[in-house]
């Protein structure tokens, strides 16, 4: 439920109140709380964190991780964008983890006895 404030002009000095109130509900003037008058709404400034949906929460996501996946899609149109539209480096859909195709490496060295 979003949060307004209000301030009370009642008194010599304001008093601001926070108010929670469904978007229904809202009106930009309420009846004081103090109970002496009419409050108006406070426009302030917002800060805006980029931050975690309820899901990638519900599904234990870590802003470490979600930084981890940005960083591999990125690399993936990197890779796409740096062969011919017709090969299977620019075709793929996976996720590479190095420099997997780049050098001529394809799989992972075999250790030997």
């Amino acid at each position: 439920m979003p949060r307004y404030e209000f301030v009370c002009s009642c008194k010599e000095d304001e008093i601001i109140y926070v108010i929670n109130m469904s978007f229904n509900d809202y009106k930009s003037e309420i009846p004081c709380p103090c109970g002496n008058g009419i409050a108006k709404r406070k426009f302030s400034s917002v800060t805006v964190q980029e931050g975690l949906t309820a899901k990638e929460k519900q599904f234990g996501t870590t802003k470490k991780r979600k930084n981890m996946a940005d960083f591999m899609k990125d690399q993936r149109e990197v890779r796409q964008k740096s062969y011919a539209p017709d090969t299977r480096e620019a075709k793929s859909n996976e996720i590479w983890l190095g420099k997997e195709g780049l050098d001529g490496v394809t799989q992972l060295p075999v250790k030997k006895d």
